[in-house]
C-alpha cells in the first residue's frame, strides 16, 4: 500500500535530483562559454599580433623581392616579321573531298546524292571562310609583333617617352605595398631616371607593439620615440630601395635615382613641409652582390651610397641635394 508519505517522499526526491541535473547543465554551460571567450581572445590576440607583424614587414620590408630584369635586347634585335602569305590548306582539301566524291547506288537510287553534294560545297565555303579569318589572325598578330620589336627598340635605345611608357605598362609603382604614398618619374634631358618619391610620415608608424605571451594573451606595449624614429627611417630606406628596383626590373638602365619626401617640422616657421629626407642612387651592378630578402633596410641604403640626416633624437632632417646636381624641376617648392 502506498501512503501520501512515501509518495512525498518520491517527489522530493525526484525534485532534488531535478535541481542537481539543472546546475549541473548550467555549470557546463557557463564553462563553454568561458572556454568559447578564452578561444575567441586566444584567436583575437594572435591575429592583432600577426597584424603586427605584418605592418611592420610591409613597412620596413618592401625591398625583399626578386630581382629580375625584363629582357628587351633579345627582343628589340628579333628580325622584323616576314609579311604574311594567305592560307589555302583548309578550303584546298575540302575541295579535294568534293572533287572526289562518288555515289554509290544506294545514295543515287535514294535521292541523298544531291544532298550530299551540297554539304561538301557548304564545307567548301567554310573553309575558305576559315583560311580567310586565319589569314587575318595571323596578320594581326605579326603586325602586333613587329610593334612590339620596334618599341623595344626605342626602350633599349632609352627614348624617354618609350620608357615612361614601359614602365607604366609593365611596371608594378601603382600596386605597391605600404611603402610609399605617390611616385612621379621624371626623365632629364642627360638620360637620368630620378623617381620623386612621397613617402610614408612619422604619423603612419605604429604607437604600440603586439607581442604573444606564452599563455596566449596579447601584450599590447606603447613604442618608445626612438623606436618609432627607427621604424619611419626604415620604412623610408626600404621604400627607396623598393621603388629602385621597380624601375630597375622593368627598364634596361644602369642606374635609378630616387629621392624620398616626408613630412618635417621647420624650427623655424613652426610650419610642417615636404622636404627631401634620402637621396639614393641605386646602380643594377650593386644589386647582383646583394641578398635582398636578408637585408635590413637602413644598411642596405648605407651599403648602396645613400645620403640622409637622421638621429635617435629627432629623426629626419631635410638634405640638401645640390650636391647630387638634381634639376630644380625634380623638387618640391
Amino acid at each position: 500500500m502506498v501512503t501520501y508519505r512515501q509518495v512525498g517522499r518520491g517527489m522530493a526526491r525526484t525534485i532534488r535530483a531535478m535541481d542537481r541535473e539543472a546546475k549541473r547543465l548550467e555549470r557546463q554551460r557557463i564553462a563553454s562559454e568561458k572556454a568559447r571567450q578564452r578561444h575567441a581572445l586566444l584567436e583575437a590576440s594572435a591575429n592583432a599580433a600577426q597584424e603586427y607583424e605584418d605592418t611592420l614587414e610591409a613597412l620596413t620590408g618592401a625591398h625583399r623581392v626578386a630581382f629580375r630584369r625584363r629582357d628587351w635586347l633579345t627582343l628589340a634585335t628579333e628580325p622584323p616579321p616576314a609579311p604574311t602569305q594567305p592560307g589555302s590548306d583548309r578550303e584546298e582539301a575540302a575541295r579535294r573531298a568534293e572533287s572526289l566524291y562518288r555515289p554509290g547506288w544506294f545514295a543515287r537510287t535514294f535521292g541523298f546524292e544531291k544532298r550530299r553534294r551540297a554539304q561538301l560545297a557548304k564545307a567548301t565555303v567554310e573553309a575558305r571562310a576559315a583560311d580567310e579569318a586565319d589569314f587575318r589572325n595571323r596578320k594581326a598578330a605579326d603586325e602586333a609583333h613587329g610593334v612590339e620589336i620596334a618599341f623595344a627598340q626605342k626602350v633599349v635605345a632609352h627614348q624617354p617617352d618609350a620608357l615612361a611608357e614601359a614602365l607604366e605598362e609593365h611596371g608594378e609603382l601603382e600596386r605597391l605595398p605600404f611603402s610609399a604614398k605617390e611616385v612621379e618619374v621624371r626623365f632629364t634631358s642627360e638620360g637620368r631616371l630620378i623617381a620623386l618619391v612621397d613617402g610614408l610620415d612619422f604619423d603612419d608608424m605604429p604607437e604600440q607593439s603586439v607581442t604573444l605571451l606564452q599563455s596566449g594573451k596579447a601584450s599590447f606595449k606603447a613604442l618608445a620615440r626612438t623606436r618609432v624614429l627607427e621604424l619611419h627611417r626604415d620604412a623610408i630606406c626600404s621604400g627607396a630601395v623598393r621603388i629602385a628596383l621597380e624601375c630597375l626590373k622593368i627598364l634596361p638602365l644602369d642606374a635609378v635615382e630616387v629621392i624620398m619626401q616626408s613630412d618635417l617640422l621647420d624650427p623655424g616657421s613652426g610650419h610642417i613641409d615636404r622636404r627631401p629626407v634620402l637621396y639614393l642612387r641605386v646602380a643594377t651592378q650593386a644589386l647582383e652582390a646583394i641578398n635582398l630578402a636578408r637585408s635590413e633596410p637602413w644598411p642596405l641604403v648605407e651599403r648602396l651610397g645613400g645620403h640622409l640626416d637622421w638621429n635617435k633624437r629627432d629623426g629626419f632632417r631635410a638634405i640638401n641635394l645640390a650636391a647630387f646636381n638634381i634639376p630644380t624641376d625634380s623638387t618640391s617648392d
